[in-house]
């Protein structure tokens, strides 16, 4: 429809375009998914008002769905290619493996031909010496951090590149190059609008196609966030660790509130709470998952429970023995008697 409409001595055509549903439906999914192409666009005052309620009410669902969809995806990921990261392993820890026993016959024959006559403790020495750096390698069972980003950055870019092919297929406006370029700047809403999906037909699956890509993008830019807030972070102390807020559900606690609440579970003493430095604790606790350090457990130690009229009580693990006082040895010396019996059968 044309309407002419003069202006002095000018006439001006004003050409009024009915939108199709193919617009309305790549107008509506740019808007939820804030790609936001341009190429279509409300004109009245009920139609950009419509367009500011519907985004308002669209757009959190729809990046709540996004994110759920690429943690699946992520998981999908991680679960498909763990077969193939357990092969590489398993070869690893073959040739690891190999070269344990490898060392271990080797040293074994050199312990025949010096010590014939202390071969069995000799060996025995060798096989205390070599468990430990076996089992430090079974401990390595987890799949590196960095080999499941590089998963999932290479899944992202071979999924531009696969989905460049197909869209190149039956769009007729976008070569090989320009569907790279026109599926960079959708999965990155960006959204630049010069390039947009023509073919009817194919609608639903660009659609689709953009949305799971949508949800690969939050995975790589999750991703690439962690690593930029490690490179931060490199180096410096920690400190503050008692403030840091700790979110369960809906509801939150500090670090300084979880360890007193862990504390009187267990039982713990509260001025040894009270004195837990904290940020020497998450420092020593990271050396620890680091592997830098084996464990914080310290060896028990001897000490006296309570001490009353009686006797003094030593706790050592889950055994004990009570000490009889002066006043029981001077007044029972069948009990006292009895008690070195058994105190001398706790010791064998």
């Amino acid at each position: 429809m044309t309407i002419a409409h003069s202006i002095g001595s000018k006439s001006i055509n004003l050409e009024l375009v009915q939108w199709s549903s193919m617009d309305s439906i790549l107008f509506c999914f740019t808007v939820i998914t804030t790609i936001g192409y341009g190429n279509v666009a409300p004109k009245s005052t009920e139609g950009r008002l419509f367009v500011i309620v519907y985004g308002l009410v669209g757009i959190p669902f729809t990046m709540l769905a996004i994110a759920n969809l690429g943690k699946f995806l992520a998981e999908l990921l991680k679960k498909s290619t763990r077969p193939f990261l357990e092969y590489c392993r398993l070869i690893k820890w073959t040739n690891k493996i190999l070269n344990f026993f490898e060392n271990l016959n080797l040293i074994k024959f050199k312990f025949r031909r010096l010590h014939p006559a202390k071969k069995r403790s000799k060996e025995k020495e060798v096989l205390v010496s070599l468990k430990p750096d076996f089992e430090t390698n079974e401990e390595e069972s987890e799949v590196a951090p960095w080999g499941e980003a590089l998963i999932l950055f290479i899944a992202f870019f071979a999924y531009i590149l696969i989905g460049s092919v197909v869209i190149s297929s039956y769009e007729p406006e976008m070569d090989f190059f320009g569907s790279i370029y026109f599926n960079f700047v959708s999965l990155t809403t960006v959204g630049l609008g010069d390039l947009v999906p023509k073919n009817e037909t194919y609608l639903l699956f660009t659609l689709v196609y953009c949305a799971v890509g949508l949800a690969l993008t939050t995975i790589a830019i999750e991703i690439a966030a962690d690593y930029l807030k490690k490179l931060h972070y490199f180096g410096r102390k920690i400190d503050n660790v008692g403030n840091v807020n700790i979110w369960f559900g809906g509801k939150k606690l500090t670090m300084k509130q979880l360890v007193k609440n862990l504390g009187d579970q267990f039982n713990l003493p509260v001025h040894e709470i009270a004195d837990l430095n904290l940020d020497n604790f998450v420092d020593a606790a990271i050396r620890v998952e680091a592997g830098e350090i084996a464990t914080l457990r310290t060896e028990p130690a001897l000490r006296p429970v309570f001490v009353d009229s009686d006797s003094l009580l030593f706790v050592d693990e889950d055994d004990y023995y009570q000490v009889p006082s002066k006043r029981s040895f001077y007044y029972d010396n069948d009990k006292v008697l009895a008690d070195l019996r058994e105190f001398e059968g706790f010791i064998d």
